[in-house]
């Protein structure tokens, strides 16, 4: 009786040891995926800039970096012509948050026109909501109370503006840049009277070179407009690591200088000292 205790009591213990052993691993599939709740083309644009809004929800379980773009057509005798492509800022979106991606045009004249927007993300490109809209133009802008600076660099332009009064929602928008480059449309919330502000539009070049580029500077309102264009040039940044080794090369030039100076009056003082030594014996 004893034995067939100590059997089985060997026998459970194997088999919950075996048990505990096993290890249970559960996968969680990850994905990228999302939905449009809102989105906005206004059908009738006087003498404003055109504001293209999509809002974007992250229902996948992947962050990613999202871009707006939307191509606007012109339609003339019910036939499109491609008159422009505009971005939005590229913006990170977490899963389960979402963002407003905001895409903006500055129409040089009257018309009607079609546009088609595209959402790239996680190297994805998925179509987006199309519409129309109608443009009304009277040119009754005002003179742009600011000036503006600027520097760029092989990835962004950097504007600095100087303002006699305060400004609200400003948006820059490039006007024309090189077919397949990347150029983002940005918004200024406020630039305050006699406070320097500086923005950066960010761009992706397929290869970079100096190129022309412009930009319209104008508030939603259509009040003040401005046109700013720049030659793209690679800012010249202080060259850290060559002036380190210059300054290092130097320093150890100056210390063996030194050294040998020391070393040559040290020689000397013996030697002095020797031949008085010898003086004296004699």
């Amino acid at each position: 009786m004893n034995k067939k205790i100590i059997t089985l009591s060997v026998f459970l213990l194997m088999v919950s040891s075996t048990v505990a052993i096993v290890r249970v691993n559960v996968y969680v599939s990850s994905s990228i995926d999302g939905r449009i709740p809102y989105f906005n083309i206004p059908a009738k644009v006087n003498n404003t800039p055109q504001s293209i809004l999509v809002v974007w929800e992250n229902t996948g379980s992947v962050g990613c970096r999202f871009r707006l773009r939307a191509d606007i057509y012109e339609i003339i005798n019910n036939t499109k012509r491609q008159s422009y492509t505009s971005w939005s800022e590229e913006i990170p979106i977490e899963p389960g948050a979402q963002e407003n991606l905001v895409a903006y045009w500055y129409p040089e004249g009257p018309g009607n026109f079609t546009v088609h927007t595209f959402l790239y993300y996680c190297n994805s490109i998925e179509n987006g909501p199309a519409g129309n809209f109608t443009v009304f133009k009277s040119n009754i802008t005002t003179r742009a109370p600011f000036d503006v600076k600027t520097e760029s660099t092989e990835n962004y332009v950097e504007f600095i503006f100087n303002s006699k009064e305060n400004i609200n929602d400003l948006v820059i928008i490039p006007r024309e840049y090189p077919l397949g480059w990347t150029f983002d449309s940005k918004r200024i919330d406020r630039i305050e009277k006699g406070k320097k502000k500086i923005v950066r539009v960010n761009y992706e070049a397929s290869i970079w070179k100096e190129r022309n580029v412009s930009f319209d500077i104008v508030t939603l309102d259509g009040k003040f407009y401005k046109q700013e264009r720049i030659t793209l040039r690679k800012k010249r940044e202080f060259p850290v690591y060559q002036a380190t080794i210059v300054i290092l090369v130097i320093v150890i030039i100056i210390l063996s200088i030194m050294l040998i100076r020391y070393k040559r009056e040290g020689v000397k003082l013996g030697d002095r000292e020797g031949s008085n030594g010898n003086s004296g014996s004699r």
